[in-house]
This record gives structure tokens, sequence and C-alpha cells, in this order.
């Protein structure tokens, strides 16, 4: 239990109350697509959670705390699971649902069960008894199993998602169209959140004995429940492009294997098209352009890039987008642009990427390198 604050907690249950009500219109939201559905559950989720907390300690308030034990809202087994296929919808347009995967929410059934129980209310209870009975371990350990549970499907989710990431560089030179950076958001903060809320309060208790409980626990849940209606209400705005291009394959073939020997060939004729051609200005380039250019598969144009050039599509193309835009600014004429015009018409499509492909680079911001490259040639 914390101290009560009528202020935070009304802060509280005014945004979960909204995150609530826009996680149903969410569900039922035309069209429906599977990802739409999972994170309407997984906002529903965090909104029930935040206003669990706050149910819990106003009965505390009242000493009507035997209420609660029959109306507890707490989900976590669901958590998880819902993260989990919100990832897999989002990270893979084939995927489907099958009645195999409701499997995954056999766990949140039962602790929907559980704590409709006598085991749940009398081991809840002797959590301010001393010495612990033995069905407060039941409650403390099915508490503990959904956190481990929530931490185990968000690490897969994260990782999923950094797979799919790498997958598109493979395949595509221009992310900010296919990356779905708004359908990553709710996989990171959600993901991150119970990682980084577990490692917060086993710190507080291993090295402070709770004493920062107060100051911590109800503002991340302030700052949560606020999360959570943003996140749902931008689904519920957003048209329901819920999935990846349906052009790159489920997962990737491509191994890189810096011992093998080098394909003289390959790059001589890499470097020839490059030279000739210069596909790279084409904004909209990928993989499959590149093959047709080079009569060769994607997949094998793919693993020679990797094994040849060491490194993948993505930073290849870019790679000389970066050298074409250092050589027009030498070009005085190039000037009477800005360094945005001239950077979009070396194939770049978004000033964002440009900037942090550039300065990975060349560790300079473009506009650092310009003034060196101007004093230069002063």
């Amino acid at each position: 239990m914390i101290t009560s604050n009528t202020i935070l907690f009304t802060i509280i249950c005014v945004f979960a109350l909204q995150a609530i009500v826009l996680s149903f219109m969410l569900f039922f939201k035309n069209p429906r697509s599977l990802s739409q559905k999972f994170l309407a559950m997984l906002t529903f989720f965090y909104a029930i959670m935040a206003i669990n907390i706050v149910l819990v300690n106003v009965l505390k308030d009242y000493d009507m705390l035997d209420i609660f034990r029959y109306v507890q809202l707490e989900m976590l087994y669901g958590i998880g699971p819902a993260l989990y296929f919100y990832t897999r919808s989002v990270t893979n347009p084939n995927f489907t649902f099958s009645k195999k995967h409701l499997l995954h929410f056999l766990p949140l059934v039962l602790e929907f069960i559980f704590y409709r129980t006598s085991i749940y209310r009398i081991g809840a209870d002797g959590l301010y008894v001393n010495p612990l009975p033995s069905l407060s371990y039941v409650y403390l350990v099915q508490q503990w199993i959904g956190i481990l549970s929530i931490i185990t499907y968000s690490i897969i989710s994260l990782s999923l998602l950094y797979k799919h990431q790498s997958l598109l560089k493979q395949y595509y030179a221009s992310l900010d169209k296919r990356s779905n950076n708004w359908l990553k958001l709710p996989i990171l903060i959600y993901g991150s959140f119970f990682i980084l809320w577990s490692v917060l309060t086993e710190i507080d208790r291993f090295f402070f004995d709770r004493s920062l409980r107060e100051y911590y626990f109800l503002p991340t849940f302030i700052g949560l429940s606020i999360l959570t209606t943003w996140i749902s209400f931008q689904g519920y705005l957003r048209k329901n492009n819920y999935s990846t291009p349906s052009d790159i394959p489920k997962k990737s073939n491509v191994t890189s294997n810096v011992f093998l020997e080098k394909d003289q060939h390959f790059i001589d004729k890499l470097q020839q098209l490059m030279q000739d051609k210069k596909p790279y200005l084409n904004p909209e380039i990928n993989l499959a352009k590149l093959s047709d250019l080079l009569n060769m598969k994607p997949k094998q144009v793919s693993l020679k890039i990797n094994q040849n050039c060491s490194q993948n599509f993505y930073d290849l193309i870019n790679d000389y987008r970066i050298t074409e835009f250092k050589q027009r600014l030498k070009d005085p004429e190039s000037h009477k642009l800005s360094l945005l015009a001239i950077a979009f018409e070396c194939g770049f499509n978004s000033k964002s990427t440009f900037n942090h492909i550039f300065k990975k680079k060349m560790q300079v911001t473009p506009s650092e390198y310009f003034k060196v490259l101007k004093n230069k040639s002063e």
C-alpha cells in the first residue's frame, strides 16, 4: 500500500477510464485488423491495471479492502500475450491468429478464476500478517509468475521487432514509410515498462528498504495512464494500415561470412552499375529493383552484398547517397540549393533519415560538414 493522494488518484482514473473507452472503440473500429485488436487489448489491460492501483488504495482508506478482494481487476497474464501477438501481427503481414494461439491466454482465464476464490482473498489479506500464512506465498508466487511472464513476452517481442528492422534493411534503402514507426511505439513502451519497473522496484527494495516507493509509484502510473490514453487515441485516429510490406520474406535467409572468398566479378558488376546508372538516386529503389538491373535474384544479391561489401542493402545504398551528396557539395552551382534539397536529389526522402545516416558515417552533421568544406575552399 502507499499513501493516498486524491489529486494523483483522480488523474490516474481520468486517463485510465478514457483509455478503457478508447480501447473498446479501437477494438470495434472498422475495418478491423489483428494488430488493431491486440493493441486494443493491450491498452485495456494496462488501463485496468492503473484503475486497480487506485481502487485498492481508496477502499483501503475506507476500511473496505475486503470488498476489493471480490472485484480484483488486475490481468497480468493477458499483457504478455497481447503484446506478443501485436508484435507478430505488425512485423508479419501473413500472420493469422489460430485456435492453438488461444493457449497463450489460458493463464489469463486461470488468473481471473483465481481472483474469484477464497485462496486469493485469504492469501492477499495475509500479506499484512506476520508471519505470512502459507496461502500468502501462493498469492505472491502467482504475482511473480505473472510479472516474469510479462518480462519474457516483452523480451521476445522486442527481439522480434529488432529482427524485423534488420530484415527490412536487407530489402529497402528507405525505411521511413516501411518501418511503421508509429506501430513500433507500443512495443517499445510496453515492452520496456515492466522490465524497467522490475529493476526499479528491486533496487528500491534491496538498497533503500522501499523508502523511495512514495516518490515514484503514483507518478509512474500517472505517466503510464497518460501514455496508454495517447496510444489508444492514436490507434483509433490512424488509418488501419496495420501491415508491413508483403514482398519481403518471413525470415531472412541472408548469412554473412567474412571468411568467404570475395566475388570480384559481382563487386565489379555492382560498382559499374552504381557508376553508370546511379540507381541509388531513386528514392524508391529496393532490392528487387536493383536485382533486376543486375539480372540476378533478390536473395542472391542480398547474400552477395552482405558477403562482399560487409554491409546490408540499406547501408550500401545510403553510403552511395552520402558520397554523391559530398561530391555535389563541391560543385559551386549546388550552393544555390539548400542542403536538404541536395540530399533529396541524392535519393533521400526524409530529413531525419538523411541527418542520422550522414552523422553516423561522417561523425558530424551535414551543416557542420558544409561549413568545414566552405572554409577550406576560402
